[in-house]
């Protein structure tokens, strides 16, 4: 019997020379999102503390300037407050940082399933743009922008999702990030009383834009993983074949 007769299915095709492009598989990022729920949400919290830590000391500023009596306790207990409210947000930026970076890759991979050439900056970039100087101000807020269209069902929404919770997300963030910088370095500097005082109200302002920008930052965590995990329900249902009722 010759090798052709015994091979059902014929001979094996002949090489064309062309690959598929290799499209990532899609990887659920709702275990992210959860847990980035919970950081945000604990970020809240402490950014609301700090802010209070730093009323306390604007607030015994002012009464030295204006002449009152402030003990060397007084000033101990203010600086021991905003060393531990540096330290509480110091911890959280870290963990929180890596969930979202990692969160952020995901999702950015996740825009290549749907579309190959939906983003103009490779999946890399969803790591890399967060570490450029200056480059961070706008990079990450163009990744996100590529991955929302990519995520966005242009069936079910013709006229493409409401960006608002990224737009003010990313708007917040950015507004606290060189606030708070520029507040930390002043109070870190300041020679006397009326400077320290002016330095702990820009950190109120930024401690209390910090903690808007989380809230938003959760909005838009959740709101993007379920346009994703929706597009990709909505894919499968229309490729694999419905079960027809018994007659």
């Amino acid at each position: 019997m010759s090798d052709t007769s015994q091979n059902s299915f014929g001979p094996p095709p002949a090489a064309t020379g062309y690959l598929p492009p290799y499209v990532p598989l899609f990887r659920p990022p709702g275990g992210l999102a959860t847990a980035l729920t919970a950081l945000f949400s604990v970020t809240i919290g402490v950014d609301l503390l700090a802010a209070a830590f730093d009323v306390y000391v604007w607030q015994l500023l002012d009464g030295l300037l204006g002449g009152g009596s402030v003990t060397d306790a007084d000033l101990t207990r203010a600086d021991g407050l905003q060393a531990l409210s540096g330290a509480l947000q110091a911890l959280l930026l870290v963990a929180t940082a890596v969930v979202f970076i990692i969160w952020f890759y995901w999702v950015r991979r996740n825009a290549d399933f749907f579309a190959l050439d939906a983003c103009e900056m490779k999946s890399g970039w969803a790591i890399g743009a967060w570490f450029i100087p200056i480059g961070n101000l706008w990079l990450p807020r163009k990744i996100a922008g590529e991955v929302w269209n990519a995520s966005t069902d242009w069936d079910s929404e013709p006229r493409g999702t409401s960006q608002t919770s990224m737009n003010l997300w990313w708007v917040l963030f950015v507004a606290s990030s060189l606030i708070g910088r520029f507040s930390s370095s002043e109070y870190a500097d300041g020679a006397n009383a009326t400077e320290l005082k002016h330095a702990a109200g820009m950190m109120i302002f930024s401690d209390v834009l910090d903690a808007m920008a989380a809230v938003f930052a959760i909005l838009f965590v959740r709101k993007l993983t379920r346009m994703q995990v929706d597009k990709t329900t909505a894919r499968q249902t229309q490729i694999l074949p419905q079960p027809q009722p018994y007659s």
